[in-house]
Protein backbone atom coordinates (compact mmCIF):
# COMPACT_ATOMS: atom_id res chain seq x y z
CA UNK A 1 0.00 0.00 0.00
CA UNK A 2 1.37 3.60 -0.94
CA UNK A 3 0.81 5.47 1.41
CA UNK A 4 2.54 8.28 3.06
CA UNK A 5 4.86 8.04 6.53
CA UNK A 6 2.42 10.13 8.28
CA UNK A 7 -0.52 8.19 9.28
CA UNK A 8 -2.96 11.64 8.82
CA UNK A 9 -1.70 13.07 5.31
CA UNK A 10 -1.91 9.65 4.08
CA UNK A 11 -5.69 8.87 5.07
CA UNK A 12 -7.35 9.02 1.84
CA UNK A 13 -4.38 7.85 -0.01
CA UNK A 14 -4.68 4.19 0.29
CA UNK A 15 -4.35 1.59 -2.58
CA UNK A 16 -7.51 0.13 -2.06
CA UNK A 17 -6.75 -3.30 -4.26
CA UNK A 18 -4.27 -4.50 -1.20
CA UNK A 19 -7.13 -3.41 1.23
CA UNK A 20 -9.98 -5.06 -0.18
CA UNK A 21 -8.34 -8.18 -1.33
CA UNK A 22 -11.22 -10.31 -2.27
CA UNK A 23 -14.06 -8.46 -4.83
CA UNK A 24 -16.58 -10.23 -3.24
CA UNK A 25 -18.04 -7.67 -0.64
CA UNK A 26 -18.55 -5.10 -3.68
CA UNK A 27 -20.17 -8.49 -5.72
CA UNK A 28 -22.66 -8.76 -2.77
CA UNK A 29 -23.67 -5.07 -2.28
CA UNK A 30 -24.41 -4.67 -6.28
CA UNK A 31 -26.57 -7.65 -6.25
CA UNK A 32 -28.41 -6.55 -2.89
CA UNK A 33 -28.61 -2.83 -5.06
CA UNK A 34 -29.92 -4.46 -8.15
CA UNK A 35 -32.29 -7.14 -6.25
CA UNK A 36 -33.82 -4.06 -3.89
CA UNK A 37 -34.37 -2.33 -7.35
CA UNK A 38 -36.22 -4.75 -9.11
CA UNK A 39 -37.83 -5.78 -5.61
CA UNK A 40 -39.01 -1.79 -5.65
CA UNK A 41 -40.16 -1.31 -9.37
CA UNK A 42 -42.44 -4.69 -9.27
CA UNK A 43 -44.37 -2.76 -6.10
CA UNK A 44 -44.55 0.12 -8.20
CA UNK A 45 -46.01 -1.93 -10.65
CA UNK A 46 -48.12 -3.59 -8.99
CA UNK A 47 -49.26 -0.68 -7.47
CA UNK A 48 -49.63 1.87 -10.51
CA UNK A 49 -51.91 -1.32 -11.76
CA UNK A 50 -53.67 -3.74 -9.33
CA UNK A 51 -54.04 -1.60 -6.46
CA UNK A 52 -57.61 0.46 -6.64
CA UNK A 53 -56.69 4.51 -6.34
CA UNK A 54 -57.42 5.56 -2.28
CA UNK A 55 -56.58 1.67 -1.28
CA UNK A 56 -53.52 1.11 0.77
CA UNK A 57 -50.56 -0.75 -0.40
CA UNK A 58 -49.59 -2.63 2.74
CA UNK A 59 -50.88 -1.71 5.69
CA UNK A 60 -52.04 2.08 5.89
CA UNK A 61 -49.24 2.46 3.72
CA UNK A 62 -50.66 4.81 0.55
CA UNK A 63 -48.37 6.00 -1.74
CA UNK A 64 -47.73 9.23 -3.45
CA UNK A 65 -45.52 9.88 -6.41
CA UNK A 66 -42.70 10.75 -4.42
CA UNK A 67 -42.43 7.70 -2.25
CA UNK A 68 -40.76 5.15 -5.09
CA UNK A 69 -37.84 7.84 -5.65
CA UNK A 70 -37.72 8.06 -2.33
CA UNK A 71 -37.61 4.57 -1.35
CA UNK A 72 -34.90 4.28 -3.94
CA UNK A 73 -32.40 6.90 -2.73
CA UNK A 74 -32.97 5.10 0.89
CA UNK A 75 -31.46 1.93 -0.90
CA UNK A 76 -29.20 3.39 -2.39
CA UNK A 77 -28.03 5.23 0.88
CA UNK A 78 -27.84 2.02 2.40
CA UNK A 79 -25.72 0.31 0.02
CA UNK A 80 -23.18 2.88 -0.90
CA UNK A 81 -23.05 4.64 2.50
CA UNK A 82 -23.91 2.33 5.38
CA UNK A 83 -22.50 -0.75 3.95
CA UNK A 84 -19.35 0.47 3.35
CA UNK A 85 -19.13 1.94 7.51
CA UNK A 86 -19.99 -1.19 8.38
CA UNK A 87 -18.22 -3.34 6.11
CA UNK A 88 -15.06 -1.59 7.87
CA UNK A 89 -15.21 -1.23 11.36
CA UNK A 90 -11.58 -0.27 11.63
CA UNK A 91 -11.88 2.89 9.49
CA UNK A 92 -15.11 3.78 10.89
CA UNK A 93 -13.96 3.67 14.02
CA UNK A 94 -11.31 6.75 13.17
CA UNK A 95 -14.31 8.82 11.78
CA UNK A 96 -16.49 8.36 14.93
CA UNK A 97 -12.93 8.75 17.32
CA UNK A 98 -12.33 12.12 15.35
CA UNK A 99 -16.15 13.15 14.82
CA UNK A 100 -16.07 13.10 18.85
CA UNK A 101 -13.52 15.89 19.52
CA UNK A 102 -15.88 18.37 17.96
CA UNK A 103 -19.19 18.20 20.66
CA UNK A 104 -20.64 20.79 18.31
CA UNK A 105 -21.11 18.64 15.35
CA UNK A 106 -21.73 15.84 17.26
CA UNK A 107 -24.69 17.13 18.21
CA UNK A 108 -25.88 18.28 14.92
CA UNK A 109 -24.97 14.71 13.85
CA UNK A 110 -27.56 13.53 16.53
CA UNK A 111 -29.77 16.37 15.77
CA UNK A 112 -29.75 14.91 11.73
CA UNK A 113 -29.61 11.74 12.57
CA UNK A 114 -32.95 12.38 14.46
CA UNK A 115 -34.01 14.03 11.66
CA UNK A 116 -33.87 11.10 9.41
CA UNK A 117 -35.63 8.82 11.61
CA UNK A 118 -38.90 11.36 12.06
CA UNK A 119 -38.91 11.89 8.67
CA UNK A 120 -39.00 8.65 7.24
CA UNK A 121 -40.87 6.86 9.96
CA UNK A 122 -42.93 10.07 11.49
CA UNK A 123 -45.67 10.18 9.10
CA UNK A 124 -46.27 6.41 9.30
CA UNK A 125 -46.26 5.79 12.91
CA UNK A 126 -47.93 8.89 14.22
CA UNK A 127 -49.57 9.33 11.04
CA UNK A 128 -50.79 13.00 8.52
CA UNK A 129 -51.83 16.33 10.30
CA UNK A 130 -55.67 16.56 10.09
CA UNK A 131 -58.38 19.02 10.09
CA UNK A 132 -60.09 19.11 13.85
CA UNK A 133 -61.86 23.20 14.02
CA UNK A 134 -62.49 22.08 17.26
CA UNK A 135 -58.84 22.82 18.46
CA UNK A 136 -57.83 26.04 16.83
CA UNK A 137 -54.74 28.02 18.18
CA UNK A 138 -54.06 25.31 20.88
CA UNK A 139 -50.85 27.14 22.70
CA UNK A 140 -47.93 24.45 22.90
CA UNK A 141 -47.56 22.75 26.48
CA UNK A 142 -46.74 24.07 29.93
CA UNK A 143 -47.85 27.53 27.39
CA UNK A 144 -50.60 29.81 27.42
CA UNK A 145 -52.20 31.45 24.33
CA UNK A 146 -55.33 34.82 24.20
CA UNK A 147 -58.44 32.32 24.31
CA UNK A 148 -59.74 34.62 21.95
CA UNK A 149 -58.15 32.91 18.93
CA UNK A 150 -60.37 29.98 19.59
CA UNK A 151 -63.63 29.08 20.53
CA UNK A 152 -62.65 25.81 22.58
CA UNK A 153 -59.64 25.82 25.20
CA UNK A 154 -58.42 22.08 25.62
CA UNK A 155 -56.75 22.96 28.57
CA UNK A 156 -57.35 25.49 31.70
CA UNK A 157 -58.80 28.46 31.14
CA UNK A 158 -57.54 31.33 33.63
CA UNK A 159 -57.12 35.29 34.22
CA UNK A 160 -59.47 38.07 34.47
CA UNK A 161 -63.30 38.01 32.10
CA UNK A 162 -62.12 40.41 29.46
CA UNK A 163 -58.59 38.71 28.72
CA UNK A 164 -58.53 34.83 29.64
CA UNK A 165 -56.09 33.02 28.67
CA UNK A 166 -55.79 29.36 27.58
CA UNK A 167 -53.21 26.65 28.87
CA UNK A 168 -51.84 24.03 26.36
CA UNK A 169 -52.02 20.56 26.81
CA UNK A 170 -49.89 17.86 26.34
CA UNK A 171 -52.78 16.23 23.99
CA UNK A 172 -50.69 19.41 21.20
CA UNK A 173 -47.37 19.29 23.00
CA UNK A 174 -46.96 22.29 20.09
CA UNK A 175 -50.68 23.37 19.81
CA UNK A 176 -52.30 23.96 16.55
CA UNK A 177 -52.81 26.24 13.99
CA UNK A 178 -55.53 27.92 12.36
CA UNK A 179 -56.92 24.89 10.68
CA UNK A 180 -56.78 22.76 14.26
CA UNK A 181 -53.81 20.65 12.86
CA UNK A 182 -50.98 19.54 15.42
CA UNK A 183 -47.88 21.53 14.83
CA UNK A 184 -46.14 18.40 15.80
CA UNK A 185 -47.23 16.47 12.81
CA UNK A 186 -46.96 19.45 10.73
CA UNK A 187 -43.48 19.18 11.68
CA UNK A 188 -43.01 16.13 10.62
CA UNK A 189 -44.97 16.55 7.56
CA UNK A 190 -41.99 18.86 6.41
CA UNK A 191 -39.06 16.73 7.63
CA UNK A 192 -40.41 14.02 5.36
CA UNK A 193 -40.79 17.18 2.27
CA UNK A 194 -37.49 18.19 3.19
CA UNK A 195 -35.57 14.27 3.49
CA UNK A 196 -36.93 13.60 0.05
CA UNK A 197 -36.38 16.74 -1.62
CA UNK A 198 -32.51 16.38 -0.02
CA UNK A 199 -32.47 12.63 -0.45
CA UNK A 200 -33.69 12.10 -4.51
CA UNK A 201 -31.80 15.25 -5.24
CA UNK A 202 -29.02 14.21 -3.96
CA UNK A 203 -29.23 10.95 -5.75
CA UNK A 204 -29.59 12.18 -9.11
CA UNK A 205 -26.69 15.08 -8.59
CA UNK A 206 -23.98 12.45 -6.89
CA UNK A 207 -23.51 9.70 -10.32
CA UNK A 208 -24.00 12.76 -12.85
CA UNK A 209 -21.28 14.56 -10.66
CA UNK A 210 -18.89 11.61 -10.16
CA UNK A 211 -18.86 10.67 -14.07
CA UNK A 212 -18.68 14.16 -15.63
CA UNK A 213 -15.83 15.04 -13.09
CA UNK A 214 -14.21 11.36 -13.47
CA UNK A 215 -14.06 11.59 -17.04
CA UNK A 216 -12.44 15.21 -17.11
CA UNK A 217 -10.38 14.63 -14.49
CA UNK A 218 -9.11 11.26 -15.84
CA UNK A 219 -8.75 11.97 -19.96
CA UNK A 220 -7.87 15.71 -19.65
CA UNK A 221 -7.61 17.49 -22.76
CA UNK A 222 -10.21 18.36 -24.87
CA UNK A 223 -12.61 16.05 -23.18
CA UNK A 224 -11.78 17.91 -19.91
CA UNK A 225 -12.23 21.09 -21.92
CA UNK A 226 -15.64 20.55 -23.57
CA UNK A 227 -16.93 19.03 -20.51
CA UNK A 228 -15.91 21.83 -17.78
CA UNK A 229 -16.66 24.34 -20.41
CA UNK A 230 -20.14 22.68 -19.73
CA UNK A 231 -20.36 23.22 -16.44
CA UNK A 232 -18.95 26.48 -16.72
CA UNK A 233 -22.73 27.26 -19.28
CA UNK A 234 -24.95 25.54 -17.01
CA UNK A 235 -24.10 27.22 -13.83
CA UNK A 236 -24.81 30.43 -15.63
CA UNK A 237 -28.70 29.27 -16.05
CA UNK A 238 -30.55 29.09 -12.25
CA UNK A 239 -31.96 26.73 -11.27
CA UNK A 240 -34.47 28.57 -9.40
CA UNK A 241 -35.35 30.44 -13.14
CA UNK A 242 -35.71 26.87 -14.85
CA UNK A 243 -38.31 25.69 -12.17
CA UNK A 244 -40.57 29.05 -12.22
CA UNK A 245 -40.91 28.22 -16.47
CA UNK A 246 -41.46 24.91 -15.86
CA UNK A 247 -43.87 25.59 -12.84
CA UNK A 248 -45.79 28.40 -15.46
CA UNK A 249 -45.62 25.55 -18.17
CA UNK A 250 -46.41 22.12 -16.31
CA UNK A 251 -48.07 23.39 -13.01
CA UNK A 252 -46.60 22.82 -9.29
CA UNK A 253 -45.14 20.01 -8.45
CA UNK A 254 -42.61 18.97 -5.69
CA UNK A 255 -41.26 16.44 -8.42
CA UNK A 256 -40.73 19.14 -11.42
CA UNK A 257 -38.87 21.13 -8.35
CA UNK A 258 -36.20 17.60 -7.24
CA UNK A 259 -35.84 16.84 -11.22
CA UNK A 260 -34.74 20.82 -12.12
CA UNK A 261 -32.31 21.23 -9.06
CA UNK A 262 -31.26 17.54 -9.19
CA UNK A 263 -30.49 17.96 -13.07
CA UNK A 264 -29.02 21.80 -12.95
CA UNK A 265 -27.08 21.54 -9.34
CA UNK A 266 -23.90 18.82 -10.39
CA UNK A 267 -21.58 21.13 -11.72
CA UNK A 268 -19.83 22.36 -8.05
CA UNK A 269 -19.40 18.73 -6.80
CA UNK A 270 -18.14 17.44 -10.80
CA UNK A 271 -15.60 20.13 -10.24
CA UNK A 272 -14.62 18.84 -6.60
CA UNK A 273 -14.23 15.01 -8.22
CA UNK A 274 -12.32 16.25 -11.29
CA UNK A 275 -9.88 18.28 -8.88
CA UNK A 276 -9.35 14.94 -6.86
CA UNK A 277 -9.10 12.82 -9.75
CA UNK A 278 -6.62 14.90 -11.04
CA UNK A 279 -4.44 14.64 -8.16
CA UNK A 280 -5.24 10.96 -7.35
CA UNK A 281 -4.04 10.17 -10.86
CA UNK A 282 -0.23 11.06 -9.88
CA UNK A 283 -0.08 9.05 -6.96
CA UNK A 284 2.35 6.32 -6.80
CA UNK A 285 -0.22 3.40 -6.37
CA UNK A 286 -1.90 4.37 -9.41
CA UNK A 287 1.40 4.59 -11.38
CA UNK A 288 1.88 1.04 -10.56
CA UNK A 289 -1.39 -0.35 -11.29
CA UNK A 290 -0.62 1.52 -14.62
CA UNK A 291 2.58 -0.32 -15.02
CA UNK A 292 1.14 -3.71 -13.99
CA UNK A 293 -1.02 -3.49 -16.67
CA UNK A 294 -4.48 -2.45 -15.50
CA UNK A 295 -6.44 -0.45 -18.13
CA UNK A 296 -7.71 3.29 -18.16
CA UNK A 297 -11.45 2.13 -16.46
CA UNK A 298 -9.54 -0.53 -13.78
CA UNK A 299 -7.50 1.97 -12.36
CA UNK A 300 -10.72 4.21 -11.90
CA UNK A 301 -12.30 2.03 -10.26
CA UNK A 302 -10.03 0.39 -7.93
CA UNK A 303 -7.62 3.16 -7.16
CA UNK A 304 -9.61 6.56 -7.94
CA UNK A 305 -13.08 6.27 -7.39
CA UNK A 306 -12.85 4.93 -3.72
CA UNK A 307 -10.46 7.86 -3.05
CA UNK A 308 -12.41 10.49 -4.18
CA UNK A 309 -15.52 9.32 -2.09
CA UNK A 310 -15.18 11.51 0.69
CA UNK A 311 -14.63 14.63 -1.11
CA UNK A 312 -18.09 14.12 -3.11
CA UNK A 313 -19.89 13.54 0.06
CA UNK A 314 -18.59 17.04 2.01
CA UNK A 315 -19.22 18.50 -1.39
CA UNK A 316 -23.43 17.29 -1.02
CA UNK A 317 -23.25 18.08 2.47
CA UNK A 318 -22.79 21.97 1.44
CA UNK A 319 -25.43 21.43 -1.43
CA UNK A 320 -28.27 20.27 1.24
CA UNK A 321 -28.84 23.41 3.10
CA UNK A 322 -29.38 25.25 0.08
CA UNK A 323 -32.40 22.89 -1.04
CA UNK A 324 -34.19 22.40 2.39
CA UNK A 325 -33.75 26.64 2.19
CA UNK A 326 -35.00 26.74 -1.68
CA UNK A 327 -37.98 24.40 -1.45
CA UNK A 328 -39.29 26.21 1.84
CA UNK A 329 -39.20 29.86 0.34
CA UNK A 330 -41.33 27.82 -3.11
CA UNK A 331 -43.49 26.97 -0.65
CA UNK A 332 -43.83 29.85 1.12
CA UNK A 333 -44.27 31.60 -2.25
CA UNK A 334 -46.89 28.98 -2.77
CA UNK A 335 -45.35 28.29 -6.17
CA UNK A 336 -45.20 24.35 -4.84
CA UNK A 337 -47.59 21.76 -4.74
CA UNK A 338 -46.41 18.44 -2.31
CA UNK A 339 -48.47 16.21 -1.31
CA UNK A 340 -47.40 16.87 2.38
CA UNK A 341 -47.23 20.33 3.95
CA UNK A 342 -43.76 21.60 3.60
CA UNK A 343 -42.67 23.94 6.36
CA UNK A 344 -42.59 26.79 4.39
CA UNK A 345 -46.01 26.36 3.28
CA UNK A 346 -46.76 26.47 7.83
CA UNK A 347 -45.29 29.02 8.36
CA UNK A 348 -47.27 31.04 5.52
CA UNK A 349 -50.28 29.60 7.45
CA UNK A 350 -49.23 31.01 10.27
CA UNK A 351 -48.61 34.55 9.37
CA UNK A 352 -51.92 35.60 9.33
CA UNK A 353 -52.26 35.21 12.90
CA UNK A 354 -48.96 36.08 13.64
CA UNK A 355 -47.84 37.21 16.81
CA UNK A 356 -50.99 36.24 19.16
CA UNK A 357 -50.36 32.43 17.72
CA UNK A 358 -46.51 33.06 18.00
CA UNK A 359 -46.05 29.14 18.18
CA UNK A 360 -47.57 28.64 14.26
CA UNK A 361 -44.62 30.73 12.82
CA UNK A 362 -42.16 29.95 15.56
CA UNK A 363 -42.13 26.19 15.41
CA UNK A 364 -41.68 25.57 12.24
CA UNK A 365 -38.89 28.60 11.58
CA UNK A 366 -37.11 27.02 14.42
CA UNK A 367 -36.70 24.10 13.10
CA UNK A 368 -36.11 24.81 9.87
CA UNK A 369 -32.54 26.93 10.96
CA UNK A 370 -31.67 24.43 13.38
CA UNK A 371 -31.50 21.86 10.28
CA UNK A 372 -30.26 24.12 7.84
CA UNK A 373 -27.49 24.74 10.63
CA UNK A 374 -27.17 21.22 11.77
CA UNK A 375 -26.27 20.35 7.78
CA UNK A 376 -23.71 23.38 7.56
CA UNK A 377 -21.72 22.48 10.77
CA UNK A 378 -21.67 18.58 10.05
CA UNK A 379 -20.11 19.21 6.42
CA UNK A 380 -17.82 21.14 7.80
CA UNK A 381 -17.42 18.63 10.27
CA UNK A 382 -16.80 15.83 7.98
CA UNK A 383 -14.46 18.07 5.93
CA UNK A 384 -11.80 17.64 8.63
CA UNK A 385 -12.99 14.03 9.63
CA UNK A 386 -13.18 12.16 6.25
CA UNK A 387 -10.18 14.59 5.14
CA UNK A 388 -7.67 15.29 7.73
CA UNK A 389 -5.28 17.09 5.59
CA UNK A 390 -7.68 20.15 5.51
CA UNK A 391 -7.27 20.52 9.48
Amino acid sequence: MATDTDGDLGFERIDWSSVEGRRSPVGVRTLVFVLGTLLLVSLYLYDRFYVAPGNALLLSWDTNALDWPFLFSLLAFGCYVLWPLAANPVRTGEYWRRLRTNPVALLAFAYLGAFFALGTLGPVVFGDPAISLDAQHQPPAFLTGSNGLSDDCLGAVTGPTGNPVCHGTLEHPLGTDSLGRSMWLLVLSGMRVALQVTTITSVLIVPIAVAVGTVAGSYGGRVDTVLMRYVDVQQTVPALLVYLIGNFVYGRSILLFIVVFGLLNWGSVARVVRSEVIQRRQEQYVTAARNAGAGRLEVIRRHILPNVSSSVVTALTQQIPILILTEAAISFLELNNVNRVSWGETIVNGLSRFPRAWWTVVVPVAVLCLTVVSFALVGDALRDVLDPRNS
